[in-house]
């Protein structure tokens, strides 16, 4: 039996941006894995990548639309009066673009959250978010995220268990071990390409790994039954989990 980090937390209106989304931000409707190590990383105080398992599921009462005001700029472009809403002065004068563009945002969406760092990153991840230096986002800076409890649980694999929440899961070409891989019955549903793991360049920018780098998962909604690879925990029996 493993043990394990229970986050259960709320976000009232949030937005997961999907990085081809430009023109409106549309919005995953759940945080990547990258999204939420990011989160742990800002709240341990950690500088270099960590790695931990994730197990990311929720609800949520749909979607709405929102406008923002959204400032836009090129490279050197200098300012033009009568083209150009703002000037920024630094030597030169250079042209700002401002307007409105529309947000998507998930309404009121529950989530729990399982997570299981290496050993010695276990208590260090458990203390910071019991205890958040700071007031922790997801998503965009000001998506702030309402953490609930913060519990240790003890996880065990079950042949048959259903989803009680909406779930990321990998498809099965994301498995390493075949005994790991989990088969969707009706594969017919969404297939996201969700980012997770990253490292820094010799220039010093962050490029996606070969390898975790970017996970295919299929957005599983709640009510389907997994009868293979799943885990429960002692708070909730009856509730799947399935880590990547």
């Amino acid at each position: 039996m493993e043990k394990a980090i229970r986050l259960q937390c709320f976000q009232n209106l949030v937005n997961y941006r999907k990085p081809s989304s430009f023109i409106i931000k549309e919005t995953f409707p759940l945080p990547p894995y990258s999204t939420v190590l990011g989160m742990i990383h800002a709240a341990c105080g950690y500088t270099e990548f960590h790695p931990m398992k994730l197990c990311i599921q929720g609800t949520n009462c749909g979607t709405v639309s929102e406008l923002y005001t959204r400032y836009s700029f090129s490279s050197g472009a200098k300012f033009e009066e009568g083209r150009h809403q703002i000037c920024i002065e630094d030597d030169e004068k250079y042209g700002i673009f401002r307007g409105i563009a529309n947000v998507e945002l998930i309404c009121e969406n529950r989530m729990v959250i399982h997570i299981v760092p290496d050993e010695e990153d276990f208590d260090t991840v458990y203390q910071s978010l019991k205890n958040p230096p700071q007031y922790l986002a997801l998503g965009r800076y000001e998506d702030l995220l309402d953490i609930e409890r913060v519990d240790i649980v003890r996880i065990h694999p079950e042949n048959e268990v259903d989803l009680k929440r909406d779930m990321y899961i990998p498809v099965e070409n994301e498995w390493e071990k075949d005994e790991e891989k989990i088969k969707i019955k009706n594969p017919r549903m969404t297939v996201y390409n969700l980012t997770k793991e990253y490292e820094i360049t010799k220039q010093g920018l962050r490029r996606w790994k070969k390898k975790n780098g970017r996970i295919k998962a299929y957005y599983c909604p709640q009510g389907m039954t997994l009868r293979k690879g799943a885990y429960v925990d002692n708070i909730e029996e009856d509730a799947a989990i399935v880590f990547c």
